[in-house]
C-alpha cells in the first residue's frame, strides 16, 4: 500500500492539479493533504473544491484560520482579500478541518500534522532537536511522523521511527527560515510505502507548470500580483 502526502498547496490549482496528475499516474492507494490549503494563491475556491470533488481527506493549517493578521502589509492584504473571496461553504469546511490524523500503512503507524504534534504554526526541520520530538509526541505511539509547513523537505530517522516533512506542493523554498523565501518552480510531495523493513519514503520533485501559476494570478486580482511573482525569479 502507498500513501500520497502533499501539503501547502497555497491556492494554486495548477500545482494542486500537477501533483496529484503525477500520484495519478504512480498510482497510489490513497492520498492526504497536510495543510495550508488556501492563502498565499490565486485561486482558494478552486482549490477546496478540487480536494472536496477528489474526497481527499485533509488537516488544517495555520493559514487555513485565515485570522493570522500577518504584520506585512502585503501579507495582510493577501490574507484579506482571501477572506472576502472564499465562500462561505469552502470557509466551514476549512474551519472544520481536524488539526491531525493518523494513517494505518500496513502495521505502520502515520500521525500526520501540519506544523507538529504540538501546533499547527510550529515547523519540523531537518535538524528539530530528539528531545523536541519527544516532547511533541509524548504519550503518542506513532511509528511515522509526516509534516509540511516549513516548505522545506526532508525525512530522517529517529531511533527506530521515521521523520517525513514533505514541502510545499506550490511553494517550495530553497532554505527554511529564511526572509524573503527564493520560491522554487517546483512541485514537492512524498510518497510513503510499508516495506517488510519499515516505511520506504520518497521525496518527489516535478516542475510546476508556472505559465499556468502566473496565469491564474494576474487574472485573479491577486494584491500585488507581479510583486509576489517575483519572488520566484
Amino acid at each position: 500500500m502507498r500513501l500520497g502526502l502533499l501539503s501547502d498547496v497555497h491556492a494554486t490549482l495548477p500545482a494542486l492539479d500537477a501533483v496529484l496528475a503525477e500520484l495519478d499516474r504512480m498510482g497510489v492507494d490513497r492520498i492526504v493533504c497536510l495543510g495550508d490549503i488556501v492563502d498565499l494563491g490565486p485561486q482558494p475556491n478552486e482549490v477546496v473544491a478540487r480536494l472536496r470533488e477528489r474526497d481527499i481527506p485533509c488537516i488544517r493549517g495555520n493559514h487555513d484560520t485565515l485570522d493570522e493578521g500577518p504584520s506585512l502589509p502585503m501579507l495582510a492584504a493577501v490574507e484579506d482579500w482571501t477572506r472576502e473571496r472564499l465562500a462561505p461553504e469552502h470557509a466551514s469546511w476549512l474551519a472544520a478541518l481536524p488539526e491531525r490524523r493518523w494513517e494505518a500503512l500496513g502495521d505502520l503507524r502515520v500521525l500526520c500534522v501540519h506544523g507538529s504534534p504540538h501546533g499547527i504554526a510550529e515547523g519540523l526541520l531537518a535538524d528539530t532537536p530528539s528531545h523536541r520530538i519527544e516532547q511533541w509526541t509524548d504519550g503518542l505511539e506513532w511509528d511515522v511522523l509526516v509534516a509540511g509547513h516549513t516548505h522545506v523537505a526532508f525525512t530522517r530517522r529517529e531511533g527506530h521511527r521515521t521523520l517525513v516533512n514533505v514541502g510545499s506542493a506550490a511553494q517550495p523554498f530553497e532554505r527554511a527560515l529564511t526572509i524573503p523565501p527564493r520560491v522554487l518552480p517546483y512541485c514537492d510531495f512524498a510518497v510513503l510505502e510499508a516495506r517488510p523493513g519499515g516505511p520506504d519514503v520518497r521525496l518527489c520533485r516535478i516542475p510546476q507548470p508556472m505559465e499556468e501559476v502566473r496565469a491564474a494570478y494576474r487574472a485573479s486580482g491577486f494584491p500585488h500580483c507581479e510583486q509576489w511573482l517575483r519572488t520566484w525569479d
